[in-house]
């Protein structure tokens, strides 16, 4: 079975994963549906379930553009990486999940957007058309254990450590072995030499052009969300939560205004929305 020596430099892009078995056919990919001040403990141990359990890289992708572009770096920059487990829950905001599956199964257009997600900014900018399908062809196949927005239950498979460390564990074997509904096996280090690409500091499409008003607030609405109570109680006057988040994310209300958020259960949401609300 053939498999290689990772190139010096790799992986070339630096992230918010762990680096493990240089040797390993898996990268474990887990979904931020949060904010990096505040990564829930529950997505840190799928991170350490993936390297624990002999994956090349394991670690969370947040956003559908720059996060997906430098983990495309990192895979193509180790040719033994042929799978990637996708776990998590899917961030409603960017949906990340969505355009990773999106990038494998349809690619880019010629504006490097990548076709068939709803993601808010799903463009590659910064990578080359020619890396974009080096990753697709590598990458025989994703395990797409990915769970909905806002699961809570850790015994679902995406959310299971011990199913994460059992899809790592089957993408090692000698012979195709069944994981739920995929055949999963060692087929060697991919045939073309390592390609190690490091994306410039600069962007290369200036960010107005990557960054739609109308669309970027949404998202951002999206996000401030999931610190909302979610009881749609209209004591803040507005119809539901998510519009309440929305008119948050516009700046036309404060996190003052729902009534609910002083209660002292949700304490560390509202510090949260606050925190968020300072970063723009």
């Amino acid at each position: 079975m053939l498999k290689v020596k990772p190139p010096d430099g790799y992986p070339p892009e630096q992230g918010r994963y762990m680096r493990g078995n240089d040797y390993s056919p898996v990268a474990v990919c887990v979904i931020l549906d949060t904010f990096d001040f505040a990564i829930p403990s529950e997505l840190n141990e799928l991170v350490m379930a993936g390297v624990d359990s002999g994956a090349a890289l394991s670690g969370l992708l947040q956003t559908e553009n720059m996060g997906l572009e430098k983990m495309v770096c990192n895979i193509v920059a180790n040719p033994n990486i042929r799978y990637v487990v996708l776990c998590g829950r899917e961030s409603p905001g960017h949906l990340p999940g969505e355009s990773l599956v999106a990038l494998k199964e349809n690619g880019v257009t010629d504006t490097k957007q990548i076709i068939g997600t709803g993601a808010p900014t799903p463009y590659l900018h910064n990578i080359p058309v020619e890396l974009v399908e080096r990753f697709r062809n590598q990458i025989a196949g994703i395990v797409n254990l990915l769970c909905q927005p806002g699961e809570k239950d850790t015994s679902v498979a995406g959310l299971d450590p011990k199913v994460i460390e059992k899809a790592v564990w089957s993408c090692y074997q000698e012979e195709p072995v069944p994981f739920m509904g995929h055949k999963l096996y060692d087929i060697g280090a991919y045939p073309e030499p390592a390609i190690c690409h490091k994306i410039a500091s600069k962007l290369s499409q200036p960010q107005q052009d990557i960054l739609q008003p109308g669309k970027s607030r949404l998202a951002m609405g999206l996000v401030l969300h999931n610190f909302l109570p979610k009881t749609n109680c209209r004591k803040c006057s507005k119809r539901t939560c998510l519009a309440f988040a929305i008119e948050l994310a516009k700046g036309k209300c404060q996190p003052d205004d729902c009534p609910i958020l002083s209660q002292p259960e949700f304490a560390a949401d509202r510090q949260a929305l606050i925190k968020l609300l300072e970063k723009e």
